[in-house]
């Protein structure tokens, strides 16, 4: 190891800059990053010629450790003690210097279905009941973002001029997309039709 190492230092020093993933590891329990978080940074990287030209971004990984950080915005430095490089790199810069991060408490909710219909029924008819089997869900997210929703509609049900009620297995629309069902699999909704009772006095 020592000869090689002799023989490394004794070549020209090449410099490579390349763009990496930021890995975040240890993001608290019960919470999540939300906001514009950086998902990659770039490196500047130092080392002989022939060991620059082997580098690949297979080699070097980034990381960011968030043990200690509570809910709210926090700015946390980057340098080279972040960035993992193969035996004989050394890591020049990172850019940027720091990102800025925003953790969230995850909760729980439970919601009300809501289906969602499109379109009319046959004239002379009238929607009676509009059942969802569940008829609520929870859902899970983080915290800004699930006080904002009330209910939880389903993907949007036809009617077609319809005369007689109907079953209609159908999927949720969750929408926000940081917000995820707890419950995955699709509704089922009943749609009660009937005359009108103005139809049934002529």
């Amino acid at each position: 190891a020592t000869m090689l190492w002799v023989m490394i230092a004794g070549q020209a020093n090449s410099e490579v800059g390349m763009v990496i993933p930021l890995e975040y590891r240890n993001i608290p329990v019960h919470t999540e990053i939300m906001g514009e978080a950086a998902n990659s940074i770039e490196v500047r990287l130092r080392g002989s010629a022939t060991l620059i030209k082997e580098v690949s971004t297979r080699d070097v990984s980034a990381t960011l450790d968030l043990t200690s950080l509570l809910p709210g915005e926090k700015i946390v430095q980057l340098s080279a003690q972040n960035v993992q490089v193969p035996f004989g790199i050394e890591v020049v810069r990172v850019n940027p210097a720091q990102v800025r991060v925003r953790l969230e408490q995850t909760v729980t909710r439970v919601l009300p279905v809501a289906p969602k219909t499109d379109g009319d029924i046959a004239k002379g008819y009238e929607i009676h009941e509009l059942i969802s089997n569940p008829a609520s869900v929870e859902i899970e997210g983080p915290e800004s973002r699930i006080r904002n929703i009330a209910q939880i509609p389903t993907a949007t049900i036809r009617l077609n001029r319809r005369s007689e009620s109907f079953t209609q297995v159908i999927d949720l629309d969750v929408p926000d997309v940081t917000v995820r069902l707890q419950y995955l699999s699709p509704v089922e909704v009943r749609v009660g039709i009937r005359e009108k009772k103005e139809a049934n006095n002529h």
